[in-house]
């Protein structure tokens, strides 16, 4: 560490002692709706037109349906990640976000043309190339822009709103789908590509911290004055001193994604980020996803009733945004992550002791909120476990290599979720080593982030 070129963090200073006011508000709102779109759009599409398209018109069946969805929250997520970590720390992350919403936008539509198992195998990997990015870059972006005091409030408050995109995308679907499907894809591609990319490349500035680190201090001092200069319309008195003496900026230049598994400081949470990652997403995460719908329709649901208990189960999410955004930084996020994880496995098991179509519409609506509530807050804690020169790598690294679990684990789940009374082999994945598992790791083995500076938490 001695011999790297360490200096203070003035802009990351600057930013530290900003108040919250409508400018962040206004960055943080546009990138999550950027991710909801991206993500409600396009991840795991296949388990939206599977029930309802696919399985009806014997396009596909189970087996290969488990194969296409496993390579979208799989394969194609994990080189998305990949590839545009990669983006976001050698140019930026603005570029990052932009690539990934153009990517989220151009490859979602051919899903309405090809029907062939081998095309739609390609198709899934490409479609969720943005999705990938989107997810390495939003929280990282987002982290950087705020300060500890307010920060998981603004991030926790903007995620809500995915919860607000996803009633509208699905309530878009109960709309649509299964009669006019080809026009919800086209839909959600030109949201994606005419109207959220404009807004994007005319609103969203790079991260100054990410500049500073990587030693483009004119640009950072540039990006960071108009910053200052947007928040200060709604001060009423001058901003405090910067404490430059806090905020310790290792250069970019002296890092290497090797640091994340050789260093003292990053090793443990890294494997333990990991393990959970890979845990989750083949759990709570996306292997629920994969036969939630199915599931309901097998126990008589039809596709609106399945689209409006998912519109619900959003709103609900929502709610649940607010309330632990309101708690802000009193609660560790190590403790919300397993609060959620543990909710999650309570209402699946009651879905499964219970094989009702209302009984499974409300284990849904409750796991929802276990899961979006454990899925954001991973995320942000993710993002703040590390330094600004190696925040990207690191989501790389640790996210992208747990859809790992999404590949592996969803490309089991149609096996698993024909084993047993009422779907057993699908729900003991999801509520053990896919919930109960990851939940106890972060709670334990996690560190404590509350009210933690950025670059002292993470470096």
């Amino acid at each position: 560490m001695d011999q790297r070129t360490t200096y203070e963090g003035r802009v990351a200073a600057r930013i530290d002692r900003l108040p919250l006011t409508p400018v962040q508000w206004q960055l943080a709102i546009l990138v999550e709706i950027t991710w909801g779109f991206i993500i409600f759009d396009t991840d795991g599409i296949g388990a939206r037109l599977y029930p309802f398209v696919w399985r009806p018109a014997h396009i596909i069946d189970v087996y290969q349906y488990a194969v296409i969805q496993a390579m979208q929250v799989g394969l194609g997520i994990l080189l998305g990640v990949f590839i545009m970590s990669w983006i976001s720390d050698r140019y930026g992350r603005r570029p990052a976000i932009l690539t990934a919403t153009f990517l989220g936008g151009l490859c979602i539509w051919p899903f309405a043309y090809v029907t062939d198992f081998p095309g739609m195998v390609a198709l899934s990997v490409l479609s969720t190339l943005g999705v990938g990015g989107i997810v390495a870059t939003h929280s990282v972006y987002l982290s950087e822009m705020t300060s500890p005091e307010v920060r998981n409030r603004v991030l926790l408050t903007s995620q809500g709103i995915t919860a607000l995109v996803a009633v509208g995308v699905n309530l878009l679907a109960f709309w649509l789908i299964p009669h006019q499907w080809r026009l919800f894809l086209w839909v959600s591609a030109i949201i994606e590509v005419f109207v959220l990319l404009p807004l994007l490349w005319w609103k969203l500035p790079e991260s100054p911290r990410w500049l500073e680190a990587h030693g483009r201090h004119e640009e950072a001092e540039g990006i960071m004055a108009d910053y200052e200069r947007r928040c200060g319309r709604y001060l009423t008195e001058p901003l405090r001193e910067p404490d430059y003496g806090r905020n310790p900026v290792v250069s970019a230049k002296d890092s290497s994604w090797t640091e994340l598994f050789t260093s003292p400081a990053y090793r443990s949470r890294t494997w333990v980020l990991i393990i959970v990652w890979l845990l989750a997403y083949a759990g709570l995460i996306y292997g629920v996803g994969a036969f939630a719908a199915v599931f309901m329709v097998d126990l008589g649901g039809d596709a609106h009733f399945v689209f409006l208990t998912i519109a619900v189960a959003y709103v609900a999410l929502f709610l649940g945004f607010l309330i632990n955004a309101r708690l802000g930084e009193r609660v560790e996020r190590r403790d919300v992550i397993c609060a959620m994880g543990l909710l999650f496995a309570l209402a699946w098991v009651v879905a499964w002791m219970m094989p009702n179509m209302w009984v499974a519409a409300g284990a849904y609506v409750v796991s929802r909120i276990g899961t979006g509530l454990f899925l954001f807050n991973l995320y942000n804690y993710t993002a703040v476990a590390y330094p600004t020169r190696i925040r990207s790598k690191a989501f790389a690294w640790t996210d992208g290599l747990g859809h790992l679990g999404a590949w592996a684990g969803v490309t089991l789940l149609g096996p698993l979720y024909a084993l047993g009374p009422n779907h057993a082999g699908w729900i003991l994945w999801i509520v053990l080593p896919g919930a109960i598992l990851p939940a106890l790791m972060i709670r334990t083995l996690g560190i404590r982030q509350a009210r933690a500076v950025l670059e002292q938490v993470s470096t």
